[in-house]
């Protein structure tokens, strides 16, 4: 045994710890994404259902990358049989498929999401297509650069196959202009939120928190960064097993930092619902109050008031806002039940048109106290 040799360690399972664990928090947050689009708002869109098939995807990635572990990924390559060096890398290899088109349909989703805000601007829309359209299409270019770099595919593990293969560098190269493409989409993604939520009639409040969510994808660039510089390793042929492990600890960051990112914007439906479900309770009990949380009606009192969120809100009342024009914002609200959107601000007519559709209810108290003040 050569003295330069280092010692046999495997630094494989922590690849895979941090891999699982990281899709433990993705499965989290994409059911509650799930459970806020299918139940709260009470409807699925496309970017949904790409977003679960990204989540799917990336754990067939986190499997595979687990079986190659097994085989001898993290550990130095001489220490490994002829066989699980075989084994080793071509389950590598075949979870770089799966890896990468989970993240570009989680980018793709999130792009589609940020369109139901852009309202008529056709220069983000067009920013926001052209995100979806290059993810897309460049990934699927480099997919086939992966599939064709040797002349039978099963010599990129096994070099008892024969044939002729590229260069390593030309996945190493094409791997850094996808890495530099996916960076540039991530920092769209990030700041044109920002951008959208300017022009958004909310409150200063509730657009300082929307961006917070929506710019959670600057952790998905921050990962990519390091991905792109760890393709070097990719190079290092005489000892692939162990240095492709920090390419793959990044890579599944990056994975499942996409898929997280872009799913938490879509959860405030169901904060704002856990949050009047709480309200609810705590206004169970009717407070005989009256001042500038009450409106005067025909038959009674009505309590509303503007929520922390800047929408209208009322207690044990089904209130339904319907506005367009300058401004759109729509509320339903049903005892502890709600379904909230928020859209730009653009011109849609001449004017604005407005609906409002009040129940009012009040309780034996407060019809005695309407008694005596019309006495």
């Amino acid at each position: 045994m050569s003295t330069d040799m280092q010692p046999d360690i495997n630094i494989g399972p922590s690849a895979v710890i941090a891999g699982w664990v990281e899709a433990s928090i993705a499965i989290i947050v994409v059911t509650a994404r799930t459970y806020t689009q299918a139940k709260v708002v009470g409807r699925m869109g496309a970017e949904d259902y790409l977003m679960i098939l990204s989540l799917i995807i990336a754990m067939l990635n986190t499997s595979l990358i687990t079986h190659a572990v097994s085989w001898g990924i993290g550990r130095h390559i001489y220490y490994l049989t002829p066989e699980e060096t075989v084994n080793a890398i071509k389950f590598e290899f075949i979870a770089q498929t799966p890896g990468i088109v989970a993240p570009t349909l989680a980018r793709i989703s999130f792009a589609i999401y940020l369109l139901k805000f852009v309202g008529t601007s056709k220069f983000r829309r067009w920013i926001l297509w052209s995100v979806v359209w290059s993810q897309a299409i460049v990934n699927i270019i480099q997919l086939i650069l992966i599939f064709a770099q040797c002349e039978h595919f099963a010599a990129l593990w096994d070099p008892s196959v024969g044939g002729k293969c590229w260069s390593r560098k030309v996945q190493v190269y094409s791997g850094y202009f996808l890495g530099a493409l996916n960076c540039i989409h991530d920092l769209i993604l990030t700041f044109l939120p920002l951008v959208i939520l300017k022009d958004l009639n909310i409150t200063r409040r509730v657009k300082v928190i929307l961006g917070l969510l929506m710019g959670m994808s600057i952790f998905a660039f921050a990962a990519s960064i390091v991905k792109t510089i760890e393709l070097g390793n990719l190079g290092k042929v005489s000892d692939f097993t162990y240095f492709t492990v920090s390419f793959i600890i990044w890579f599944t960051i990056e994975n499942y930092a996409v898929i997280i990112a872009a799913s938490i914007p879509s959860l405030r439906p169901l904060l704002l619902h856990v949050k009047k479900q709480v309200s609810s309770k705590s206004d169970s009990y009717p407070m005989n109050t009256y001042g500038a949380n009450r409106s005067r009606g025909t038959k009674g009192y009505m309590p509303y008031g503007e929520g922390r969120d800047g929408t209208l809100k009322s207690t044990n009342n089904k209130t339904t806002t319907d506005v367009s024009g300058n401004g759109i914002l729509a509320s339903k609200l049903t005892g502890s039940e709600s379904e909230e959107n928020i859209l730009p601000i653009q011109k849609t007519g001449d004017g604005i048109t407005k609906r409002t559709d009040i129940v009012m209810r009040y309780d034996e108290q407060d019809k005695k106290d309407l008694e005596r003040g019309g006495a």
